[in-house]
């Protein structure tokens, strides 16, 4: 018999049954997502890495004089909970820095354009608010196109959650609330926004940042830090604001 008549053989004799059902044996049934966020806060909880974070959320509030009683939660550009670990656990982080801060989940509310119906499902599962284009949130204006002519009035105390997003939100974020009353009640814990100055030509910023340009070298900062087992998902993460003695900007009231 010639080599190809004896593969001709090996597949006439082949069983594809047996493989198909060795296959279908292999195959595990997925974990719903709420058992995964509930199994990421407690990895989290293992090490001092968390309390330390919530130890500088907690310092950061007093020296913005942001009562936690009154804090409301705004979380921006997280990414799909269903498909990027990193937003499973970024997400699993904003639940347990509100657990800690006592602050009800009826007051956090997530947007971004990339959520999928299975994170809505998650979302409601949670008992979180899920704002959406051209909604009004129940704690605040609200209305969002993801960059351009995003209008995110704050308008109460708020702990605004923005992991890893594009300086254009940031910047949106910012033009949206250019008044020295709105600017005072945002705590912003997100990327540290004087890196981008750092990164970026000066003219850039001029034309396309010019609110996080004013702002950013006058705000207090103070970083998280760095997480060994989440090293991408909180780097360069910080608490930012205003402080109580910004005064070298020419903000309206």
């Amino acid at each position: 018999m010639n080599g190809t008549s004896s593969i001709a053989a090996f597949y006439t004799d082949f069983t594809p049954v047996n493989r198909k059902k060795r296959r279908n044996r292999a195959i595990k049934k997925r974990e719903p997502l709420v058992t995964v966020l509930q199994r990421l806060h407690e990895e989290l909880g293992q090490d001092d890495w968390l309390p330390q974070c919530q130890q500088i959320l907690v310092e950061s509030l007093a020296s913005a004089a942001l009562a936690q009683t009154s804090l409301e939660v705004l979380c921006l550009g997280l990414g799909s909970p269903s498909t990027s670990p990193n937003a499973r656990v970024q997400l699993a982080f904003l639940l347990a820095i509100c657990d800690s801060l006592n602050i009800d989940r009826a007051k956090v509310s997530l947007y971004d354009p990339v959520f999928t119906a299975e994170d809505a499902s998650l979302l409601a599962e949670l008992q979180v608010q899920l704002l959406t284009e051209n909604k009004a949130s129940p704690i605040r204006a609200f209305r969002a196109s993801y960059y351009s002519g995003a209008a995110l009035a704050i308008v109460r105390p708020t702990l605004c959650f923005m992991p890893h997003c594009d300086m254009e939100l940031y910047e949106s974020l910012l033009k949206a609330n250019w008044s020295r009353s709105s600017l005072r009640n945002l705590l912003l814990v997100a990327n540290r926004l004087a890196d981008y100055i750092d990164s970026n030509p000066r003219h850039r910023l001029e034309t396309g940042a010019p609110f996080l340009l004013n702002l950013a070298p006058s705000l207090e900062c103070y970083p998280f830090p760095a997480s060994r087992p989440w090293p991408t998902a909180f780097n360069n993460t910080a608490v930012q604001f205003m402080g109580l003695q910004t005064g070298v900007l020419a903000l309206p009231e």
